[in-house]
Order: structure tokens, then C-alpha cells, then sequence
């Protein structure tokens, strides 16, 4: 699916954000910050992740999988995508 800025950038929007919290924790490393304090930003660092990844698993089906489904072939792709792509989030 090609995105539009429109939807683009809410994305970009979010990977910026966890990107920033990422750096947070080097920073809080530095510093020698409590281990609990840390391990509360991974937290939350893993929630912003999987926030999005979900985003992303949802425009994937409702727009690539939908329109993959007009060819038979195709949808058996999109499907064969999804269902890797379940599994790998369980592991």
C-alpha cells in the first residue's frame, strides 16, 4: 500500500516519539539511573511498539490484504504474509 502524507505522517509520528525514548534510555544509562526507572521506559518503550505494530498489521489488512483479494493469487500471498507475520509476533 502506498501511503499518502496524510497517513504517513501520523506513522512517522510515532517512530520519532519511541525513537526519542530509545535515546532516553542510553541517556538514563549514562547517568547511572535507577534500574527500575529504566526498565519502566523499556516498558513502555515495547508498549509504543507494539501500538504500532498493530497500526501497521491493520492498514496491511484492511487496505493490502482487501485489495489483494479481487486475484486469487495475490490473496493467497497477502494471507501466506499475514499468517508469517502472526507467528513472528508470537515468538
Amino acid at each position: 500500500m502506498k501511503r499518502d502524507d496524510k497517513s504517513r505522517k501520523p506513522l512517522l509520528t510515532r517512530v520519532n516519539r519511541i525513537a526519542g525514548q530509545v535515546q532516553g534510555v542510553a541517556r538514563m544509562i549514562e547517568e547511572d539511573r535507577d534500574c527500575a526507572e529504566v526498565l519502566n521506559t523499556i516498558s513502555a518503550i515495547h508498549s509504543a511498539l507494539r501500538g504500532l505494530e498493530s497500526t501497521l498489521l491493520e492498514d496491511h489488512v484492511r487496505h493490502c490484504v482487501c485489495d489483494a483479494a479481487k486475484e486469487p493469487k495475490r490473496l493467497e500471498q497477502r494471507l501466506d504474509e499475514i499468517i508469517t507475520l502472526y507467528k513472528r509476533r508470537l515468538a
